[in-house]
């Protein structure tokens, strides 16, 4: 019985180990695009604005001109 909790106990360990130490590398790329659809759109579209200065010149997220309407 105790040799069936010692390995639980250290197959958690190891779990939680792997969960906070496994990636180093991030998913989606700066330079890449991550889907075809972002592809499709920047060929159609142009790029993507993602940051506009605010009135006093610090840098926002553009909400308005990515959820607006492309036609």
């Amino acid at each position: 019985m105790k040799c069936a909790h010692r390995r639980t106990c250290f197959l958690v360990i190891l779990v939680i180990i792997l969960g906070t130490c496994g990636c180093r590398r991030s998913l989606f790329p700066k330079n890449q695009k991550r889907t075809q659809f972002e592809a499709y759109n920047t060929m159609r579209y142009g790029p993507q604005i993602i940051e506009q200065p605010d009135l006093f010149g610090l840098p926002e997220p553009a909400l308005w001109e990515r959820l607006g309407n492309r036609e």
